[in-house]
């Protein structure tokens, strides 16, 4: 008797102590992947290798998509080129037309990525629009930005997606520029040389919509009656956040590029493609919930589409494997009377313009001619 009740202790023992670690690895895999979600990155990658250069074609060694159809950028650390379509393919080789150096040597050996905002970290100036350096106030402290010529009183805030800048929106300028409209292009907090949150963790749009707040009321005191929100990828949630909490300010309309409209989805879909179990995405989301604060339903703007009464123009690409289209597709299905939604193939992630540039830029030009005679 007396052995087996040892045997019994040493079993509750065993299991106790198997638990406690099951659930510590378990609290660790959920908080090392909702810092994946939250932590700021700012270290480029250079996934790419340039095997080979012939006169106005290069090979490109690496990635998924260096196929893609259209115009892209191609940038590595010192330098940029402008690339048009693919011209042949091999074992995980694509060549393709290079249009222009814009700047660096294109040479074998070089480290790049493929860059759908074409000319990487650069300013308006290489997209052609004269423009100034401006500095933002916000309770948070000065936010770098810059601003765009333009005569309108109506002006465009561009909100750049998770762990980017404020060059994601160049390629874009020269139709507003053309409209005579300024575009504001703003960084907001735990951007690369921009004031931190207090806690230093991106918030999904929870609390930087308050950094838009603030790149309105700059552009209000400079001038502005009209305001015409732009937002890619995460500044694609972050937008509506904004139009949800300042039904007040003169915001004319939203512009969303790949929007997380609920971050559950792009959440999953990372999950999946790392080879996370179905189980963990749920603790994951649990983490990223207590260590922001965040509430994730807060930031579905699905679950909000009704409080949404301004025009709306939404790009999706069917070749996004970053934020699945599903979300954008069913707010635009449920708000039909605001919404307009132009779908693409083969752009990828925040790619509509460049699977399509000429259609992309009418679509922009008859989305804001309709505000303006609206």
């Amino acid at each position: 008797m007396l052995g087996t009740t040892r045997w019994r202790r040493r079993l509750l023992w065993t299991s106790a102590v198997v638990l406690v670690l099951a659930v510590a690895a378990l609290g660790g895999a959920g908080w090392y992947y909702s810092g994946l979600v939250i932590d700021p990155v700012h270290t480029p990658s250079y996934p790419l290798e340039v095997t080979a250069v012939s006169g106005d074609q290069v090979t490109i060694k690496g990635g998924s998509d260096t196929d893609s159809p259209g115009t892209y950028g191609l940038t590595w650390a010192d330098g940029n080129a402008i690339l048009g379509p693919a011209m042949a393919s091999g074992a995980g080789t694509v060549t393709r037309k290079v249009t222009e150096v814009v700047r660096g040597e294109l040479r074998p050996g070089v480290r790049a990525y493929f860059d759908r905002w074409m000319w990487g970290h650069a300013t308006p100036a290489a997209a052609g629009v004269p423009y100034r350096d401006v500095k933002i106030p916000s309770p948070l402290g000065d936010f770098p930005g810059w601003l765009t010529e333009g005569a309108s009183a109506t002006w465009v805030i561009a909100v750049h997606g998770r762990n980017a800048g404020p060059a994601e929106a160049l390629r874009v300028l020269p139709v507003f520029h053309s409209l005579g409209m300024p575009v504001l292009g703003i960084t907001y907090r735990n951007d690369e040389d921009a004031p931190a949150s207090p806690d230093g963790k991106l918030h999904l749009g929870a609390s930087e919509w308050q950094d838009v707040a603030a790149a309105i009321t700059y552009a209000r005191k400079q001038g502005a009656t009209g305001i015409v929100l732009y937002g890619w990828s995460m500044g694609g949630g972050i937008v509506p956040m904004t139009v949800r909490k300042l039904p007040g300010e003169p915001i004319k309309a939203m512009i969303l590029d790949s929007p997380v409209i609920d971050w559950r989805a792009p959440i999953a879909l990372g999950a999946e493609q790392m080879g996370v179990p179905g189980f963990l995405v749920t603790v994951g989301q649990w983490f990223v919930e207590r260590r922001t604060g965040v509430s994730l339903d807060d930031v579905d703007h699905l679950r909000h589409a009704r409080e949404f009464r301004v025009p709306t123009l939404v790009f999706v690409d069917d070749g996004d494997a970053t934020v699945p289209v599903g979300p954008a597709l069913r707010f635009a299905e449920a708000r039909p009377d605001i919404v307009r939604l132009v779908r693409t193939s083969g752009g990828g992630h925040t790619g509509s313009w460049n699977a399509d540039p000429g259609r992309y830029e009418r679509e922009l030009k008859e989305f804001v001619s309709s505000i303006s005679s609206g």
